[in-house]
């Protein structure tokens, strides 16, 4: 299995990307939404927030993920 660590970098590679991204797109929603009276949209782009930053919780987690061997 010489190709997992290889495999693994390149999945917390690419998690660190998306975090990166949704980081961005994330305080781009939250300045669009700050600028917003209360209504519809406001709560539609609140609901699209919540769950980008969930899926930034989920590649940030995935980024600090290592190969493990199941002998520990």
């Amino acid at each position: 299995m010489a190709a997992s660590p290889m495999v693994a970098e390149e999945v917390r590679k690419a998690c660190r990307i998306h975090a990166r991204l949704l980081d961005a797109f994330i305080e781009m929603t939250q300045k669009e939404l700050n600028q917003l009276p209360p209504g519809f949209t406001e709560e539609s782009l609140q609901e699209s927030l919540e769950k980008l930053r969930a899926a930034r919780k989920s590649y940030g987690a995935m980024a600090g993920v290592i190969a493990v061997s199941n002998a520990a």
